[in-house]
């Protein structure tokens, strides 16, 4: 029986993979990493996908059934690309600009790596999985029974990407608080930057203890207000297993610093011991996911 192979792209703040992968066990035959190339566009990063895809087709083993791909973006129900937050994706039309890839399926970037946990990694033969990426950004996605939640427009993937306005018992004061802006890779960035005065410090360099006390704070600060949201994740929907993605989220500080404050934020005291869990797949998740969805009906 010929291998069932599909090509997973997943597209991020700062980099760009492009897998071939077999849809049976969701190993990746090849791979390849690039730059997101910002400046160029929309117009940049489409040129940059049909180049990996094509050089990934060139092999001559390589007989996939599709591509998937995964945007760091609002993806409707409809199909259409449906924010700005990376790049201007008005006019985009994936018909026209990706149909020379052939069959194509567009996916929310945090969809599709929730896909790739349910076939192939923590998510697997799980009732329920609340999956949460922390990338460049925040993002989260719901699923029971292998199904993901999608939302009446497909856009049921944010939980810190807004402002909450919470408010001082004591003096009243109401500051507003934006959880991507502080505890994303950009967010610890920015923070950084606006406190201190330095910029080119990143946040792989914070984790990593080189960015002094005030990095040491700021950490700190991230990871305590990022366990909290996942407790109030943990208490919504009560998940059988979360599990936690994306190059910021696997980090082994970052992730045990969360894995430590969590269970203080999950309110029922019998489910503070609810299995939080880094991604199985590391940094591939997205680019197999996207794979996968090649396996997906519709």
């Amino acid at each position: 029986m010929p291998r069932r192979t599909a090509i997973g792209v997943d597209v991020g703040g700062t980099k760009i993979e492009t897998a071939l992968v077999d849809l049976a066990d969701g190993r990746i035959l090849e791979r390849a990493v690039e730059p997101t190339p910002i400046s160029g566009g929309r117009a940049g990063v489409v040129a940059s996908i049909l180049d990996s895809v094509g050089r990934m087709r060139s092999r001559d083993d390589a007989q996939p059934l599709g591509v998937g791909i995964g945007l760091p973006e609002l993806v409707g129900n409809d199909g259409r690309v449906s924010s700005a937050w990376n790049l201007d994706w008005s006019g985009f039309d994936a018909a026209r600009d990706l149909g020379a890839l052939g069959r194509v399926k567009l996916e929310s970037d945090v969809r599709a790596a929730a896909l790739g946990e349910i076939r192939f990694g923590q998510g697997r033969n799980q009732p329920s999985m609340a999956y949460v990426t922390v990338g460049s950004g925040l993002s989260f996605a719901f699923a029971i029974d292998g199904r993901i939640h999608r939302g009446a427009a497909g856009f049921a993937i944010h939980f810190g990407s807004g402002d909450l306005m919470p408010v001082c018992g004591a003096c009243g004061a109401q500051t507003p608080f934006h959880l991507e802006g502080i505890a994303s890779g950009r967010g610890l960035a920015r923070t950084y930057a606006a406190r201190t005065g330095r910029t080119g410090v990143d946040a792989h360099a914070i984790v990593a203890g080189e960015a002094g006390r005030e990095g040491e704070t700021l950490l700190d600060q991230a990871t305590t207000a990022l366990a909290s949201y996942l407790g109030q994740i943990a208490n919504m929907l009560d998940p059988h297993v979360m599990v936690v993605g994306g190059g910021l989220g696997t980090a082994p500080r970052f992730f045990g610093l969360l894995r430590d404050k969590f269970p203080t934020y999950v309110w029922a005291k019998t489910r503070k011991d609810l299995p939080l869990v880094p991604s199985a797949l590391g940094v591939d998740t997205g680019a197999v996911g996207a794979a996968a969805l090649m396996d997906e009906a519709g």
